[in-house]
């Protein structure tokens, strides 16, 4: 493997994988990106990737493979079909799945790559579209630390921060408790704004008051902003943090999270009052009518 370029098969080109794929072009690698629709040819093109019309061709005579799809479905479909990575990828090849998906899931994907000679890691990201365009996200990986480091020049890329969790399975776990807290602290601001809205409080005022102090953080600001102007529209949809918080609750198994749980529950009600390509922020509704 090249220690100064690489030959890198991409799978997921959507909000996060686009930009993603425009950091790397950028930064001096040979993308090959697997695509299903002439338009997304035509964007990776001018990003100046070369489109691929299969996963086998994708993946074959790639150093590096990336993935970031949709589910642990979407992720077992584009792994261990015949025409998928493992059954393409060269012996040597380093494969990473930045799909938020199952840690069982992402330990049995190792294994599988290890029969083959190919490394596995398990790599979800924090940060979202925003992170994504700016190469700041934050990354947690799972898997062969050598395998990590062959590939950290690509991750740095894009990632602000990345950090080795531990063996298969580790990054997608600590993704989950990442996403443990993104349900607590979304409800929570959605409470919170809720009480100073019905109080009758400046809601700006209040926002520069708890902004600085230790309940201020960069979810909090989004979901204040988006719920001040009255926006439902999607930073990270509804579907997505139900799919994430039915990811947590598997892997806690025996261990009871009655927070998580409960907004598991109330954002089942607001996927089936208002859909679940709303916003997170839309949570908010379950306290009550604003906004209509």
């Amino acid at each position: 493997m090249s220690t100064s370029t690489f030959r890198i098969g991409w799978i997921g080109t959507g909000l996060m994988g686009m930009p993603m794929v425009r950091h790397v072009v950028a930064g001096g690698h040979d993308v090959r990106a697997f695509v299903r629709t002439a338009g997304r040819s035509d964007a990776l093109a001018a990003a100046g990737a070369k489109p691929a019309g299969t996963v086998a061709d994708t993946v074959r005579d790639a150093d590096v493979v990336v993935t970031i799809v949709s589910a642990p479905a979407d992720v077992e479909q584009v792994y261990l079909s015949e025409d998928g990575v493992l059954a393409n990828a060269a012996a040597g090849t380093v494969v990473i799945d930045m799909t938020t998906s199952a840690p069982a899931l992402a330990r049995r994907l190792a294994e599988a790559g290890a029969e083959r000679g190919v490394t596995v890691l398990d790599a979800p990201v924090s940060g979202g579209p925003a992170g994504a365009q700016a190469g700041t996200l934050s990354v947690m990986v799972g898997g062969d630390a050598d395998g990590l480091r062959r590939v950290r020049p690509v991750l740095d890329i894009f990632a602000g921060t990345v950090v080795h969790q531990g063996p298969a399975g580790s990054g997608q776990l600590a993704k989950l408790v990442n996403q443990t807290l993104v349900a607590g602290v979304t409800l929570a601001a959605c409470e919170a704004f809720v009480l100073a809205s019905s109080g009758g409080l400046d809601l700006e005022r209040v926002s520069e008051s708890v902004r600085p102090g230790v309940a201020g953080s960069p979810l909090f600001d989004f979901v204040w902003s988006r719920l001040r102007a009255g926006d439902l529209e999607p930073g990270f949809k509804l579907d997505h943090l139900r799919k994430d918080l039915g990811l947590v609750i598997e892997a806690a198994g025996d261990t009871e999270l009655p927070g998580t749980t409960l907004v598991t529950e109330l954002v089942d009600t607001v996927r089936q009052q208002r859909g679940g390509d709303r916003g997170t922020q839309a949570l908010a509704t379950a306290i009550t009518e604003w906004p209509a």
